[in-house]
């Protein structure tokens, strides 16, 4: 369905950037939680999470009902269904990234998937207590649909080995340029299993060299690194422009302690290879989920927290955040849950963005909504004045 409401930006104070247009909104997903474009930008997929709505008082993912959808990226910037489940049977399928640097299994382009983790409840609704059931990994797939391998992170697997807990609620991901994985365990739902789980909310940093190890069961060579990170970290991304990886936390959409209140923060691969956290480079900006990057550097986050209004974040180096804003209204309040949102990136300025909206807990599925927006050429140029 289109939508001709219009996006401002404020940047800072003074600084309005051209107005974006909200192109669409498709409203049909079951939950949708990340989005990804292809490696040439053609196509899109979406993780349906299937969170259990009215099946469950307890908030979780459906086991076994998750599934990604394929769409098209037509001229104009709006999306079309190529295949509804090109993969499908997932428990919890959310945050995305594509491979830029192939490895002797997987091709530059690959996409990988975090799904496989808590929260999650059986198809009658019911809360999972059995641990052996949580088989949280990272799915490798093509843009035709097809599965070429996964990692395992769940018990047993060489993530436990390292950090004594499996990845509880493995939830979002992105590459470097050099192909090195980054991965967050937001670790929420290590509870409801009995035995509960230890669960360490924190970054994972994979090297590019152990992709292939890793998906063929063995101990890489240069293992993963864990840095962990206060607050429920949640989305993550390496900025195109300073290199850094940055992670925002979501603690208070579960009401958990999070000494940043929905901060930031930006770390170097040598801040995790010396376990060492830096300060919170911003903060109090909510239950912060997706996280992603313009061309030009300019940093989006997605605040998900429920009982205030759904917005978008603008963060610009050395500025205020500020909120992407509707006009008129003056807020996002119409999105309901924005998570791993999506940038198609484009140095000539027409960057697309794509908004899963995750928090509909009812009763019906495939009725959904993704956002679609096209930001203006002059969008990144505001981060400057």
């Amino acid at each position: 369905m289109a939508d001709n409401r219009v996006v401002a930006a404020e940047i800072h104070d003074g600084v309005h950037p051209s107005p974006a247009v909200i192109l669409q909104v498709l409203k049909a997903f079951d939950n949708p939680e990340g989005a990804i474009f292809s490696a040439d930008g053609n196509h899109v997929f979406v993780s349906n999470a299937a969170e259990a709505g009215d099946l469950s008082k307890d908030f979780g993912w459906v086991e076994g009902a998750g599934y990604i959808s394929k769409l098209d990226v037509k001229t104009n910037g709006e999306l079309t269904m190529v295949e509804k489940k090109p993969i499908d049977g997932l428990t919890g399928p959310l945050g995305m990234g594509v491979l830029p640097v192939a490895t002797e299994k997987f091709p530059a382009g690959t996409i990988f998937l975090c799904t496989g983790s808590a929260p999650f409840v059986d198809s009658d609704g019911q809360v999972v207590k059995d641990p052996t059931r949580m088989r949280s990994k990272l799915l490798a797939f093509t843009e035709a649909g097809e599965v070429l391998g996964e990692i395992d992170t769940g018990q047993g697997s060489v993530f436990e080995a390292i950090n004594g807990s499996p990845i509880i609620l493995i939830n979002a991901l992105g590459f470097d340029a050099d192909g090195n994985l980054y991965v967050t365990d937001t670790a929420i739902g290590a509870g409801q299993f009995d035995p509960p789980f230890e669960g360490k909310g924190g970054l994972w940093m994979i090297p590019h060299s152990a992709l292939d190890a890793l998906a063929d069961g063995r101990s890489p060579a240069d293992p993963p690194m864990f840095l962990e990170i206060p607050g429920n970290p949640d989305g993550v991304e390496v900025s195109p422009t300073d290199g850094k990886v940055y992670v925002n936390t979501v603690g208070a959409f579960a009401d958990l302690a999070d000494p940043a209140n929905g901060g930031i923060y930006a770390l170097t691969k040598k801040d995790i290879a010396n376990n060492k956290l830096p300060p919170s480079v911003d903060g109090d900006l909510g239950a912060l989920d997706g996280l992603d990057f313009t061309a030009g550097g300019v940093m989006l986050n997605a605040q998900i927290r429920g009982d205030i209004p759904g917005k978008v974040t603008v963060s610009c180096e050395g500025k205020i955040a500020t909120t992407l804003a509707l006009q008129p209204g003056g807020t996002m309040s119409d999105l309901n849950g924005p998570a791993d949102l999506a940038i198609r990136r484009s140095a000539d300025g027409a960057q697309l963005i794509v908004i899963p909206e995750l928090y509909a807990r009812d009763a019906t599925a495939g009725d959904d909504e993704v956002t679609v927006l096209a930001l203006p050429p002059g969008f990144d140029a505001a981060c400057t004045q």
